[in-house]
């Protein structure tokens, strides 16, 4: 039997792009995400709907396969899972939807729910 916990987050290989997933987690549970990425945008940054895809699915898959590299466990790839699932299921029906057509989409209260507790989970195991 294997111990799921062996890593410490200073152990694994890229803290950093646990790091990076957290504060996209914080975007995707953000009351208002649209107010925090305009302000981001005034600030010089391209942030918006479009990044957090491009990051969770073009630059990153977060399954068992991070385990080490950036994820503790199982568990935490399930998480994240859960929360590209939600993403994926969005995208269906907005392939090309703005940042506003995603946050009052009516998967988007669960999303927000999935990416807190997240959030929460992966904050308190670092």
């Amino acid at each position: 039997m294997t111990d799921d916990h062996s890593f410490l987050p200073a152990s694994l290989a890229n803290p950093e792009k646990r790091e990076e997933l957290i504060l996209y987690l914080q975007e995707l549970a953000a009351e208002d995400p649209e107010e925090l990425w305009h302000n981001e945008r005034e600030q010089g940054l391209m942030p918006s709907i479009d990044q957090i895809f491009h990051f969770f699915f073009d630059d990153n898959d977060f399954d068992e396969r991070a385990i080490g590299e950036s994820l503790l466990d199982t568990e935490e790839a399930k998480t994240i899972d859960e929360v590209k699932a939600l993403l994926d299921a969005m995208l269906v029906d907005l392939p090309k939807g703005e940042d506003a057509a995603f946050v009052s989409h009516h998967l988007w209260p669960r999303l927000r729910t999935r990416a807190q507790a997240a959030q929460s989970a992966f904050e308190a195991r670092t």
